[in-house]
């Protein structure tokens, strides 16, 4: 169990910002601000730590959708 949390918590915080890199840098071009990967990564930190809902539903977005999933599924098993 405290090796899946250890596994949703790096996705959170590791995993979406270089997926966001990736993507974005395919969609809209290379990020423009300093440090290229590092520097989207502290900008996103930054934001979340200081209340930027946007950030932190970014960060958390593996963890809000597992527990979509579940309630789903309990939803499916009732009916």
């Amino acid at each position: 169990m405290l090796k899946r949390w250890i596994t949703i918590i790096l996705m959170c915080l590791v995993g979406v910002p270089t997926a966001v890199y990736w993507v974005g840098g395919l969609i809209v071009g290379p990020y423009e601000g300093d440090d290229g990967i590092l520097g989207m990564m502290r900008v996103i930190y930054t934001d979340a730590l200081t209340g930027h809902i946007s950030a932190v539903v970014l960060l958390a977005s593996p963890l809000l959708l597992i527990g979509i999933w579940i309630i789903v599924g309990r939803l499916k098993n009732l009916s």
